[in-house]
């Protein structure tokens, strides 16, 4: 693991000169209700129970094969695929219900594209041989306690224990809350233990249309699953004063967000943007990444119609951060560990090369050196996650030092470099700078693990620019200058 430098601590913590910082909390935080997108995909099914319990706990029920539905597993959200039927192995590859499947190519996409919290394949096989039951079952452990820490695959013993799956899933749904794993392990043959409990956790989330229709949201908090995974809150029209008096460069300013739009529930992951520009290995880490990287990204991803992915602006993420609130922080300072992974008790006592001794030594957040893994801590009131520290995100337009709610891409000549702003602070920012109006300008280092970003959905033209794009536009205004001189 590389280190953080001692100029990038101070850039994080002096920069601008720590004064008295008093955070002032009338009453009680709250936040919203952690929700999680559930998926099931049901092949053969027949049992009219098993639809009708997915359903009530909030599972969509999606059709087709199991490769189709690879490209749209919920990101940070539960996947369930259950297989009634028979296979065959031919040739090295599985057929199921007339779907020829490389067991090879699911892994790829398991090991490459997927960040489902949990993956659980359950297969009720009817085969009377137990010789293809025990190779489907070896080709898929491999594939899911390997390669998905958070996955299981389950299959059962005997054709005489057909439905049995069936049955003891319909079971587990009336504790949900108890480990998925547990009620099969005595009695089918099950992957190995997972890094967490399969279990459902907190409420299922609601999107406000299928994933292949877009439109606005109603209230504060909509979500919406897009088609390739990734999860949106919808943040209304509104207005409020963005800033905050005791930041020098963050002096109060009132804003109208004339349009709504939708913004990520999470921080983007090093799989979403393709691992190409990322810090780390873990694929459900925020991506250390720089603005061109992801706006290349963005150029080969297709948004719905009327719509276009960007960065958020500012204003933007300001507004979305602060869900309503006046407020500075998601919570009373003595819950913040509960919201936010940032310079805490943990990593104080880390006592690493560098020792972060502005980090505080009472709160602990439960995460020391680095990043958290993502939508770990409680969501805002709007139920957008990690918000507060983990990673530092990137706003569309260049740092300066007086708040405009605009965004800023001046160049005083095409030779000009001006820094990017990032919001929200990261693991290693101390509670002072934790504050939603907090600002910070990035250093340039493209190897310190403590920025990342976020998307956002809206109806319009792209805003955020590449260096190259802001380059190229003043060298054609400066073109231009010269001849009309």
């Amino acid at each position: 693991m590389k280190r953080i430098g001692r100029n990038s601590l101070r850039h994080f913590t002096f920069a601008r000169g720590l004064s008295v910082f008093v955070i002032c909390l009338a009453g009680s935080a709250h936040a919203a209700e952690t929700t999680e997108h559930r998926r099931a995909l049901l092949i053969g099914n027949e049992n009219a129970e098993l639809t009708a319990t997915l359903k009530a706990h909030g599972f969509s029920i999606a059709t087709g094969t199991i490769t189709d539905s690879l490209p749209g597993i919920p990101h940070h959200g539960f996947n369930l695929i259950y297989y009634h039927g028979t296979v065959s192995n031919i040739d090295g590859k599985w057929n199921l219900s007339g779907e020829s499947l490389v067991s090879q190519e699911v892994l790829q996409h398991l090991q490459n594209r997927n960040i489902a919290r949990h993956n659980v394949i359950l297969f009720d096989l009817q085969n009377q041989d137990d010789e293809s039951r025990k190779s489907l079952y070896e080709a898929f452990r491999r594939i899911i306690g390997r390669y998905h820490k958070g996955g299981l695959v389950v299959v059962n013993r005997s054709a005489e224990e057909q439905d049995a799956l069936a049955d003891g899933l319909i079971t587990w749904m009336k504790r949900p809350e108890s480990s998925l794993r547990d009620v099969f392990v005595k009695s089918a043959l099950v992957s190995g233990e997972t890094d967490k409990p399969v279990i459902l956790r907190g409420d299922a989330a609601k999107p406000v249309s299928r994933p292949e229709r877009l439109i606005k949201g109603g209230t504060a908090g909509d979500e919406w699953l897009a088609p390739d995974g990734m999860s949106f809150v919808w943040c209304p029209p509104g207005k409020y004063v963005m800033g905050d008096a005791q930041f020098y460069d963050a002096q109060p300013v009132p804003v109208v967000i004339e349009r709504g739009f939708w913004i990520g529930k999470y921080e983007l992951s090093r799989l979403e943007v393709g691992g190409s520009f990322t810090w780390g290995r873990q694929p459900m880490l925020p991506a250390a990444c720089n603005v061109d990287g992801v706006l290349n990204w963005l150029n080969e991803k297709e948004a719905p119609d009327d719509w276009t992915y960007d960065l958020p602006s500012e204003a933007e993420w300001e507004y979305a951060a602060r869900a309503g609130s006046t407020k500075g922080l998601p919570a009373p300072i003595d819950q913040l560990g509960l919201f936010a992974n940032f310079a805490d008790r943990s990593l104080y006592n880390a006592r690493e090369e560098v020792h972060f001794v502005f980090a505080h030594r009472e709160i602990d957040d439960g995460t020391a050196h680095g990043f958290a893994e993502i939508g770990r801590y409680l969501p805002n009131v709007w139920g957008i996650h990690d918000m507060f520290g983990n990673a530092s995100e990137f706003c569309a337009g260049y740092y300066s030092e007086k708040l405009t709610g605009g965004v800023d891409y001046s160049l005083k000549t095409s030779r000009d470099r001006r820094t990017l702003v990032l919001r929200g602070g990261a693991w290693c920012t101390p509670l002072e700078n934790l504050h939603v109006a907090y600002r910070t300008a990035h250093n340039g280092d493209e190897n310190q693990p403590y920025s990342g970003a976020r998307l956002v959905l809206r109806q319009g033209k792209r805003i955020a620019r590449s260096y190259a794009e802001v380059v190229a536009a003043k060298k054609a205004e400066e073109a231009a200058t010269r001849r009309n001189k």
